[in-house]
C-alpha cells in the first residue's frame, strides 16, 4: 500500500507564490499594454488637445469676462467639488461589469465643457462649462481599474504613467497651438476647436474591448473597510496632504507667468506646453523606475522637483529660467497618476475599485479646499501661494521618509493553486 502511493500517482502540491522584495526593488522589465490601453492612450491624447484652452487659458478668459481671482478660485472649487461628489457613483459604476461602458460616458459628459465657454456673454457662464468638464471624470475610478486589470502589482504606476502621459502630450501640441492662435483669434474660437477634439476622443473609444472585472469569494468592501488596511491609510492622509499642496497655486500658474514676468499669450502657451513635456519626461522615468529604486525614492523624487520648481519660479523673471521651473513644475501631472498606483499596490484585488474611488473621492475633497485658498492667497500677493507651498512640499518630504515603511505593505494576490490538490497526478 505504502509502495503504491509512490509508483501510482502523486499527491498535487500547489505552488507557493514567491514574496515580492520589500519595496517592489527588481529589475526592470518591459511592459506590455493591450489593445484597450493604447485606445486610451490615444483618447487622452486628444483630450489634451482639447485642454489645451482650458489649461493655458481658462483662468485668463475668466478675467477678460470679469471674474476677479478669488471668483477663479471659487468656480475652480465648485469644479471639483462636482469632480469630488461623482467619486461616488463613479466608484459603484467600476465594481459593476461594464467598466468600458462608464469610460465612454466620462467622454461624452466632457464634450459640452468647451461649448458653454465659447458661448458664455460672462464670466459666471462658464460655471457651467466647469462643471459639465469635471463631472465627466466619473469614469476615473474605472479607467484605473480597466488599466490595472491583468497587470502585475509592481508594474502598474508603469502602466498608468505610459498610457495616461498622453494627455501631457496633448497638452503639448495643445498649448502652443493655442498659444499661437490666441495671437490670431480670440478665444472662444479656441474652445470651438477644444470641443471637437473631445468629440473625437468619444468617437476614437467606441470600439473599447470590454474588460471583466474578476468575480472574488471575498464580499464587496465597504469604505469604512479600507481604513482597516494601515498602509492605506497611512497613504491616504499623506498623499492628500500633498495633493493639497499642490493645487494651492495650481489655477493662477498660467496668470502669474502672464501678470508678474508679462509674458504674451504666445510664450503662456509655451511655457504651459514645457510645463506637459516636464510631465512626460519626469513621469514616465520616474515612473520607470519604481521597480529597482522602489516607491519612497520615486515619490521624494516627484516632491523635490515641485520645490525646486517653485524656487526657480519665484528666481527669476527671465523666459530661460521660467522654462525650466515649468518644466519641473509639470512633475506634478504625473505624480497624481503615480500616487493612485501606489495606493492601488497596497491593497488586496477585492479593495482596489473602492480604494481608487475613495483615493480621488479625498483628494478631490482637499482640491476644493485648495483653490480658494490659492485664490485668496494670489489675491493679497501672486507670488504668495507658490512660495507657501513650496515650503510646505519641504515639510511633506519630511512625513514621506518618516512613513517610508508603509511603501512597503503590498499586499498579495489570493494563492492560486495551479493544480487542484483534490486530483492525483502521474508520478
Amino acid at each position: 500500500m505504502r509502495a503504491a502511493r509512490y509508483i501510482g500517482v502523486l499527491p498535487a502540491r500547489a505552488r507557493r507564490p514567491r514574496p515580492d522584495a520589500v519595496g517592489g526593488h527588481r529589475p526592470e522589465t518591459r511592459v506590455r499594454i493591450d489593445r484597450g490601453g493604447w485606445l486610451l492612450f490615444a483618447a487622452h491624447g486628444l483630450s489634451g488637445l482639447g485642454a489645451g484652452p482650458f489649461v493655458a487659458f481658462g483662468a485668463i478668459y475668466q478675467r477678460q469676462l470679469g471674474a476677479s481671482a478669488f471668483a477663479i478660485g471659487v468656480l475652480a472649487a465648485v469644479g471639483m467639488l462636482v469632480a469630488t461628489l461623482v467619486m461616488l457613483p463613479g466608484t459603484r459604476l467600476a465594481e459593476r461589469r461594464d467598466l468600458h461602458k462608464t469610460i465612454i460616458a466620462g467622454w461624452l459628459i466632457a464634450v459640452p465643457a468647451p461649448i458653454c465657454f465659447a458661448l458664455a456673454p460672462d464670466w459666471g457662464w462658464t460655471a457651467v462649462g466647469v462643471i459639465f468638464m469635471q463631472a465627466s471624470v466619473i469614469n476615473a475610478p474605472a479607467i484605473s481599474l480597466y488599466l490595472t486589470l491583468g497587470v502585475p502589482r509592481d508594474r502598474i504606476a508603469m502602466v498608468m504613467t505610459t498610457v495616461l502621459s498622453a494627455y501631457s502630450l496633448g497638452l503639448i501640441g495643445s498649448n502652443l497651438l493655442t498659444g499661437w492662435l490666441a495671437e490670431l483669434v480670440s478665444l472662444r474660437a479656441l474652445f470651438w476647436m477644444s470641443a471637437a477634439f473631445y468629440a473625437l476622443a468619444a468617437v476614437c473609444l467606441w470600439s473599447l474591448p470590454a474588460k471583466e472585472a474578476p468575480i472574488f469569494a471575498t464580499p464587496s468592501i465597504r469604505y469604512r473597510d479600507l481604513l482597516r488596511y494601515p498602509a492605506f491609510r497611512v497613504l491616504l492622509v499623506l498623499f492628500s496632504l500633498v495633493t493639497l499642496i499642490i493645487f494651492i497655486p495650481w489655477t493662477f500658474t498660467g496668470l502669474y507667468a502672464r501678470e508678474a514676468a508679462h509674458v504674451d499669450n504666445f510664450w503662456v502657451g509655451g511655457l504651459m506646453g514645457v510645463l506637459y513635456l516636464g510631465s512626460v519626461l519626469i513621469g514616465l522615468s520616474l515612473g520607470r523606475l519604481r521597480r529597482s529604486l522602489g516607491s519612497v525614492v520615486i515619490v521624494l523624487g516627484f516632491e523635490a522637483a515641485y520645490v525646486v520648481s517653485a524656487i526657480l519660479l519665484l528666481a527669476s523673471m527671465a523666459l530661460p529660467l521660467l522654462g525650466v521651473a515649468f518644466f519641473l513644475r509639470g512633475a506634478f501631472w504625473s505624480f497624481r497618476q503615480v500616487m493612485t498606483a501606489v495606493i492601488g499596490e497596497v491593497l488586496p484585488d477585492h479593495a482596489m475599485a473602492k480604494g481608487y474611488g475613495l483615493f480621488a473621492l479625498v483628494t478631490g475633497a482637499v482640491v476644493v479646499v485648495a483653490y480658494p485658498i490659492g485664490g485668496w492667497m494670489y489675491g493679497r500677493q501672486p507670488g504668495m501661494p507658490f512660495w507657501s507651498s513650496a515650503v510646505l512640499m519641504a515639510i511633506a518630504m519630511l512625513v514621506t521618509v518618516a512613513v517610508r515603511a508603509y511603501f512597503h505593505a503590498n499586499y498579495l494576490r489570493p494563492t492560486q493553486v495551479e493544480v487542484d490538490e483534490a486530483l492525483p497526478r502521474a508520478a
